[in-house]
């Protein structure tokens, strides 16, 4: 199975999302709550992001994958398995590498900034209401997506903390009546933005590792 995912490019990631039938003002607020707490006005100082998205399962590591995201020039060098390309994100190469880097990066981001994504134009919106999660009350904002990105059929529901609101865990649909919870823990801050770096997911750990956002 692909680790999980795929988003949209990132070109809209400060505009504002859409109305549609599927938003609700209560949706909107929520989202725009969690997209401040995750550090969405420090954003447009980012130069660079550099992770490495892992994967483990049993204890060994299953994947591992270096990143290192020129913002401003729209570049991701991508390191895996001995492959080491610059995939233009605008206009990827329609080459095999190129093509698994972008896809590389349209996974591994997700993971990385879904919280900052939110208010993306094709994002659609709407407030599930409370639901308590091992133990703990939490906000639920489901999201699908217009015909945007490589799965726009996915759809999420997001567990938010009503106090922090950052996001706890997700729920990943890839298809109806199919479902797969992951956790959102780990929180760091690295250049003005708070990011989830611990995912557990059933067996598997999802890790972002080396974490280091630089700013203008």
């Amino acid at each position: 199975m692909k680790t999980i995912c795929a988003l949209f490019s990132l070109a809209a990631l400060l505009a504002t999302a859409k109305v549609t039938a599927a938003d609700d003002a209560s949706a909107r607020q929520l989202a725009d709550a969690v997209w401040k707490a995750a550090g969405a006005a420090n954003w447009p100082e980012v130069k660079t992001i550099d992770f490495t998205f892992a994967v483990e399962k049993e204890g060994k590591t299953v994947a591992s994958v270096e990143h290192h995201w020129d913002v401003a020039a729209w570049t991701d060098r991508v390191k895996w398995k001995g492959k080491d390309v610059t995939v233009n994100l605008m206009n990827p190469a329609a080459d095999e590498d190129a093509k698994t880097a972008y896809a590389r990066w349209v996974n591994d981001s997700y993971w990385l900034l879904a919280p900052l994504k939110l208010k993306d134009a094709g994002v659609n919106l709407s407030d599930e209401g409370t639901k308590e999660i091992d133990g703990a009350k939490r906000d639920v904002l489901h999201l699908s997506f217009g015909k945007v990105g490589l799965t726009p059929n996915d759809q999420y529901n997001l567990y938010i903390d009503p106090t922090t609101k950052l996001v706890t865990a997700w729920d990943y649909m890839p298809e109806p009546g199919k479902s797969m919870r992951a956790t959102w823990t780990g929180y760091e801050k690295s250049g003005g933005l708070t990011l989830a770096t611990d995912h557990q997911m059933g067996p598997a750990r999802i890790r972002i590792l080396n974490l280091k956002v630089t700013t203008k």
